[in-house]
């Protein structure tokens, strides 16, 4: 039964994080349904992550080695006292945007009291006991992709422009505002945001996948630091493998409905289930 468990949570974790319905969102669901709403992970959890990380990297092995190329050239131009921030290439640009998307992350860390770090802070509102607060995030997301698929739909002839530092600074705001908050989609946020401020679509996508990798990694670390329960060996390859192939291919059919302008089915879909936790939230609200 736990590899079971470790099949249907790794293929629904992957399914949940790379479409733009949130995972954090359905989990919120589940663990509020079935009245397990201390917040506390597995190491399942954070083992699946990483094989939604590593499902990632090996569907898109090019944009990874291009990125880590380009690092390790600007380190060596740093040394060298080489480095030229203005002339760099496109590829160069994107990897400087990429690190500073982290920054604002490192708010993350402060204390915030009671609530433990502003990461707490931010979703303490997640795993209380209520879908009220889910359902307005979902909703929230629906509203961003069906936005963004007007657009997409509007400009089709336009290929979009190149990321500038204006739009790195809102896309990393948006990412820092999206991870804690249950029912916000990061890769929905991203692709949005992006498009909204008329970024190639194909450039979205690659800042989506190129930043969650990182995030993926280190949430999955942490959540196995910190995990409350504990699972076998192989319990614990199964949910790797798994978690890291249906991430495969559905990072490749992703990529697909952002080409192809699909967006605002996953808007419907967001607008559903958004209706339904709010509902479920108000006569939760109610009853207690």
């Amino acid at each position: 039964m736990s590899i079971i468990t470790a099949i249907f949570q790794a293929i629904g974790q992957a399914l949940t994080f790379i479409f733009p319905i949130s995972e954090s969102g359905h989990s919120a669901i589940f663990h509020n349904f079935a009245a397990r709403n201390s917040g506390g992970v597995s190491e399942l959890t954070g083992l699946i992550h990483i094989g939604i990380a590593i499902g990632i990297i090996i569907a898109f092995y090019k944009v990874f080695i291009r990125n880590f190329v380009e690092f390790v050239n600007s380190f060596k131009e740093i040394f060298s006292k080489d480095l030229k921030v203005r002339r760099a290439s496109n590829s160069r640009r994107f990897v400087y945007f990429l690190l500073i998307s982290f920054v604002p992350m490192l708010l993350y860390l402060i204390p915030a009291g009671k609530k433990g770090n502003v990461y707490h802070f931010l979703n303490m509102l997640s795993y209380d006991g209520n879908l009220l607060s889910e359902g307005i995030a979902f909703l929230v997301t629906a509203t961003l992709l069906l936005f963004a698929s007007l657009t997409m739909m509007k400009n089709q002839e336009n290929r979009g422009n190149q990321l500038s530092l204006p739009i790195v600074i809102l896309l990393a705001v948006s990412v820092f505002a999206a991870l804690p908050v249950s029912g916000l989609s990061l890769s929905a946020t991203i692709i949005s945001v992006a498009v909204l401020c008329n970024i190639n679509k194909n450039i979205a996508f690659r800042y989506f996948i190129s930043i969650s990798v990182p995030i993926l990694v280190v949430k999955g670390i942490i959540e196995i630091i910190v995990c409350a329960s504990y699972v076998t060996i192989i319990t614990g390859i199964v949910a790797v493998v798994f978690s890291a192939a249906a991430a495969y291919f559905a990072s490749k059919l992703f990529k697909a409905v952002v080409s192809n302008r699909y967006l605002k089915y996953f808007s419907y879909y967001n607008y559903a289930i958004g209706a339904i936790a709010v509902v479920t939230g108000i006569v939760q609200f109610i009853i207690k």
